[in-house]
């Protein structure tokens, strides 16, 4: 493979590069989402609301102008119906507000989740660098995103001069209607243009987002060598892991050669395999295999076996069996048990004989 490809940007972003990014605060994020929801909740919230903020703001100016006819119009009276003033107005907007900063906090936490972030708050002077800024300037990037803002202008533009053509071509040709009534179908009219306008802002902006997310992933792609030395940190460097293997099986083998020389007897294929058993009536349910090997392994039990004057019989099937199913410390299942209560009554009866001798 050439040098060039392993360079190449092919792998999609692994999990650890996911989350390394959202810990530095590089997210998918359209801002275009927030205003549009924003704009549309606003707006949703206003007219739903639009009685009871017309009927507070209407209270709110009776009782400011039927103030000023006051006689003891002093001071005091002048910051009480300041303070008054300014409540019935927090009353009157809170609901408003209130329910567009929960709109633009439930789209923010859609876009990215939770992200609570203290180090994003630190300066970052290479955001001063001219040249890296021109070169963000004429990057492909800004170019995508004039192309959108273009086309942006143009669907908006278009939708609101549809609307306006429609609505106001009608107040136009209603020249019978009232001053209260043409005020009416004004107002209507122009709620209709702003809700067109904010939902083809949304629809664009989901759009946006649905790029960023793209464009987003498409910036953590790793090379083939970023892949490799991302496996390597995580999981360890496999010639290490491997030198590791090795030396647990060295230490493995260590102890099992250490506890050979308390085996009763040897069972043998008699080249291949060797697996050695072990026996205690009172505190074993089972005999129990205390090593086992093939090839090299089975020659040196058998090796150490003779060392220790330790029985070898030969049973090809049993030795089979041991081997490929019983691990090294364990009891033998109860199929092997008349076997291997034969090979053990062999063992005893020749350990007596000897002992006449």
């Amino acid at each position: 493979m050439s040098s060039g490809s392993q360079g190449e940007k092919t792998e999609q972003p692994s999990g650890r590069r996911i989350s390394q990014a959202r810990e530095k605060g590089n997210v998918a994020f359209s801002a275009d989402v927030n205003n549009a929801v924003v704009l549309l909740s606003g707006i949703v919230l206003l007219y739903a609301l639009s009685i009871m903020t017309y009927n507070g703001f209407n209270a709110n100016m009776k009782e400011t102008f039927g103030n000023l006819s006051r006689r003891d119009f002093n001071q005091d009276a002048v910051v009480n119906l300041f303070v008054n003033h300014v409540y019935q107005l927090v009353k009157i907007i809170l609901p408003i507000l209130g329910g567009i900063l929960l709109c633009g906090l439930a789209v923010s936490y859609f876009q990215t989740g939770f992200m609570l972030n203290f180090g994003l708050l630190k300066p970052k002077f290479d955001k001063l660098n001219v040249i890296a800024g021109l070169k963000n300037l004429f990057s492909t990037r800004s170019y995508i995103k004039l192309i959108f803002s273009v086309v942006k202008i143009i669907v908006v533009g278009g939708v609101a001069f549809l609307v306006v053509r429609k609505e106001f071509g009608q107040l136009i040709h209603s020249s019978d209607l009232t001053l209260a009534q043409m005020l009416a179908m004004l107002a209507k009219s122009m709620y209709t243009l702003a809700l067109r306008i904010s939902i083809v802002l949304l629809i664009l902006a989901v759009l946006d987002f649905v790029y960023q997310k793209w464009q987003h992933k498409r910036n953590l792609r790793m090379t083939k060598q970023e892949v490799k030395d991302e496996g390597k940190e995580t999981e360890g460097d496999p010639f290490i892991k491997g030198k590791i293997r090795a030396a647990q099986r060295h230490m493995a083998m260590k102890r099992m050669m250490s506890s050979l020389p308390t085996a009763d007897v040897v069972v043998t294929n008699p080249t291949h395999y060797a697996v050695a058993l072990k026996y205690e009536g009172a505190s074993m349910k089972a005999p129990s295999v205390v090593a086992k090997g093939a090839d090299l392994i089975a020659k040196r039990i058998k090796e150490i076996a003779a060392k220790h004057n330790i029985p070898v019989v030969e049973d090809k099937p049993l030795a089979q069996t041991l081997y490929k199913t019983v691990e090294v410390g364990q009891e033998i299942p109860q199929k092997l048990y008349y076997a291997v209560a034969k090979v053990l009554s062999y063992v005893y009866q020749l350990k007596k004989e000897q002992k006449k001798v």
